[in-house]
Parts: C-alpha cells; sequence; structure tokens
C-alpha cells in the first residue's frame, strides 16, 4: 500500500508527512462539527493504529502524531463514509472550513452557517481544478454570534486568518474580509446567504487563474495576489457583481467560550472543555462521545482555539456533567487552554527545544489564562496570530533556553534556560498580577 496524493508542505490523510517521531497525520473536519458516527469512527480508527491520543488543531482539525504504518484502504474508505475525508485524495491538501463553533447554537448569532459550511465543502470537493491552489487556501465562515473567528474576536491571539473570510453583519448578509500573511484585509463587499456559494466559487476561481498564470515555482498564496493586483483589481477580475457598503462594519465577539455558556435553545447550554496543547486520550474521547450520547445530542465540536464544546445538554444536567468531565481529569479552566506549543522536539529537525514538555510545566504553574506561544524556531508554528508573551526556543551553551518576549518585545537581556521555566511563569504572573 502506498499513499494515495503527492505530499504537499500541509499535513493530510491521503499523503503522511514525515516527522522525527513517525508519521503526522491530519484529517479535516468541515465547520468543526463532529457527529457521534464521526467520533466513533476516530476511536476505532485510533485503537487500529494503536494509538492512545489525538489533538485538536488551532484550524480544529484533528491530527495524530507518531504513527509507524501507512493506513489502510478501510481507514480510508471508513473516513470518507462518515464525511471526515475527501472523496479526491488530490483535494485533500485544501484546509478545512472553518466556522463559528457554537453554529446553531449561539445565542446572538445572526445566521447559522452549518448548512452552508457543508454546501461550500461539497463544492470544493467536486471541483477538481482546485487541486491547483496552494495547500494554505483556506474559508472560514462566522455567523455573527457571541463566539467569533477570524477577525471579530476581541482577543488578538484568538484571530485565524482565513484568506476568504466571511462575517455576518446582518441576518442575510456576510462581510467579506481578506486574509494572508497574518494579517486581515478589510473589503466593502457584503454578499447575501443565498449568493455565498456562487461569490466563493468566482473569488476562488480567480485566485486559481492567478496561480495557473503565475511564472514562479512555488504556487503563489492570495498575499503574492493582493500584491500585484491589489485588492479592488482582484475584486473586479472577479466574475460576480458585488454588492458595496462602506457603511457596515464587522461586531466585535468575545472571548470566552469555556465552561457552562447559554444556548439559544430554551433551557439547553453547552459545556466548553480546555484541552492541554489541544491533546487528549482516545479513553478521553470515548468518555466525551458517551457524555454526548447521555446528556446531549450526540455531537461533540472543535474549536480552532484547540478546546471542544459539548451541545445541547439540560441546564439542569449541566453539573452532572461537569463532575464527569472532572472525572476524565478533563477541565474548563481557561488556563489549560490559552498556552500554545508548536510539536518541537522530537517531532520536529528545526525545533531546538522540548516545546509540548516545557508548555506543560508552564501551564500547570501558571495564576492568570494568560495567552503565551512556544514556539521551537523562528518560525512561529502553532499559532497564526500575535501572542502577548513568547517563549522562542534556542540553545545556549549547549543546553535547551527560551527567550521571552511580551508582543515584539524581549523581556529579557539573555535567554532563559529551560530548567529555570519558572523564572519565566514568574515573570509572567507578576505582570498580571
Amino acid at each position: 500500500m502506498s499513499w494515495l496524493a503527492a505530499s504537499n508542505p500541509c499535513p493530510g490523510l491521503f499523503y503522511g508527512t514525515a516527522a522525527q517521531d513517525g508519521t503526522l497525520i491530519r484529517i479535516r473536519v468541515p465547520g468543526g462539527c463532529l457527529s457521534r458516527d464521526q467520533a466513533v469512527a476516530i476511536v476505532q480508527i485510533a485503537d487500529r493504529w494503536q494509538t492512545s491520543v489525538v489533538q485538536v488543531t488551532n484550524r480544529a482539525n484533528l491530527q495524530f502524531r507518531a504513527l509507524r504504518s501507512i493506513p489502510s484502504p478501510e481507514v480510508f474508505s471508513t473516513l470518507q463514509s462518515v464525511g471526515l475525508a475527501s472523496q479526491n485524495p488530490h483535494l485533500d491538501h485544501l484546509r478545512n472550513i472553518m466556522a463559528s463553533p457554537t453554529a446553531g447554537i449561539d445565542p446572538a448569532e445572526l445566521i447559522d452557517v452549518r448548512s452552508l459550511v457543508q454546501a461550500i465543502d461539497t463544492d470544493l470537493q467536486n471541483t477538481p481544478e482546485l487541486i491547483g491552489l496552494p495547500p494554505k487556501f483556506s474559508i472560514g465562515i462566522d455567523g455573527g454570534g457571541t463566539i467569533g473567528i477570524g477577525a471579530r474576536s476581541e482577543s488578538a491571539w484568538q484571530h485565524r486568518y482565513n484568506e476568504i473570510q466571511l462575517s455576518a453583519v446582518t441576518s442575510d448578509r456576510f462581510k467579506l474580509t481578506l486574509g494572508s500573511n497574518r494579517r486581515f484585509y478589510e473589503t466593502d463587499v457584503l454578499i447575501k446567504k443565498s449568493d455565498c456559494r456562487s461569490a466563493i466559487a468566482a473569488l476562488t476561481q480567480t485566485y486559481l487563474t492567478y496561480v495557473q498564470q503565475s511564472q514562479s515555482q512555488k504556487k503563489p498564496r492570495l498575499r503574492d495576489l493582493l500584491k500585484d493586483w491589489g485588492i479592488e483589481q482582484y475584486l473586479e477580475r472577479v466574475p460576480f457583481q458585488f454588492e458595496r457598503d462602506s457603511g457596515v462594519s464587522i461586531s466585535p465577539a468575545r472571548v470566552q467560550h469555556l465552561g457552562i455558556q447559554p444556548q439559544r435553545q430554551s433551557g439547553q447550554a453547552y459545556i466548553g472543555i480546555a484541552l492541554k496543547l489541544g491533546w487528549m486520550t482516545i479513553a478521553q474521547l470515548r468518555g466525551l462521545i458517551q457524555l454526548a450520547e447521555t446528556y446531549g445530542s450526540g455531537e461533540l465540536r472543535l474549536t480552532p482555539w484547540q478546546s471542544i464544546l459539548l451541545p445541547d445538554v439540560a441546564i439542569d444536567q449541566t453539573s452532572i456533567v461537569l463532575d464527569a468531565i472532572a472525572a476524565l481529569e478533563l477541565s474548563t479552566n481557561p488556563i489549560d487552554s490559552t498556552v500554545v506549543a508548536c510539536a518541537g522536539k522530537p517531532g520536529c529537525a528545526a525545533s531546538e527545544t522540548h516545546t509540548q514538555t516545557h508548555a506543560l510545566t508552564l501551564i500547570d504553574q501558571l495564576k492568570h489564562p494568560v495567552n503565551i506561544h512556544i514556539t521551537g524556531c523562528p518560525k512561529g508554528c502553532a499559532q497564526p496570530s500575535p501572542a502577548e508573551f513568547t517563549l522562542l526556543g534556542t540553545t545556549l551553551q549547549g543546553s535547551e533556553a527560551y527567550t521571552l518576549f511580551a508582543g515584539d518585545r524581549p523581556l529579557s537581556d539573555r535567554p532563559i534556560f529551560a530548567n529555570e521555566l519558572s523564572t519565566i511563569v514568574e515573570l509572567i504572573n507578576t505582570l498580571h498580577d
């Protein structure tokens, strides 16, 4: 058995990404909505692969690390049958569609985007020429509710830079934002909900035409298109009649989605669960599936902040569910969810430090829910948006160390040895006291 698609820079399912500790496989979960059957399929596959953990990523995907074998045809077929794999393996490299994790249950949302996400994902899967797009091509759809993605979150570290981002501004219209190179490009374009599929298809096809006409050996990104054409020229070349209104703005969204949160459905709530660095054991996932079946609707929601939501819980049952979550050794504490770390050693050859291990040490010592991004090299993987504090891995006198930054400002004259992490934690705690 060999891989079914050529390798790409971004991990996928039908092609393995080699790492120092084995193979990395990433499974796309459009919109982050994980049905009961999909979650059960993930557990069964994990058992087959003899792995005990799975990780939620910063795009609400699921990924397995350190695998030692290529998935069998049965694995591919199983994931395709439950909607967790492309029918065309060569399209698997495109990023999953990101959506509001509280779509359909958010009490303040303007548009429930779930059916739109599924329709657009189907369109992408049935457009084989999109194989020509770069692997970081991404779409985000935000329903305008309490919990927002893309440009809406009031906290910069939660921003996700989808290249095509639609944010609801009325009960029938979205505003278009373009995202690339870790920044947003606002437009004055409004798109009716009923026109979203055709508008995204037109935007995508124009982007593809630019890629196909490029003389670069590497597939150009949207940032390259915007540099060459500018926003207006790009929009003018799109074969779609856009509505323009410069007076409409995107409303901000709040940060907190953990713990017990009210739903729009009367008498129901969702419970946001923190996952340290996005990790959960397969035993914990089994437990969450059981809780979702017993107290919810059977569904789980993955978030772009590496946490998980259990929706549709009756208000009078929430205390029981919280006790069960604690029994699974999971929590709703924001401190467990705001530290982000790249793969680090031993998985990544570029990393100078064991970032995941060091991140867990930090989490256990923090007094406040502070966003800290720990990266083992200057590439800054794991969090695309600006962090409150960044620990940049390096080597000092032959030992692992970190340079500490607050935003872009260094906070120490020299790197701090990794075995002195308590010094870093003490400084961060002091700055937040």
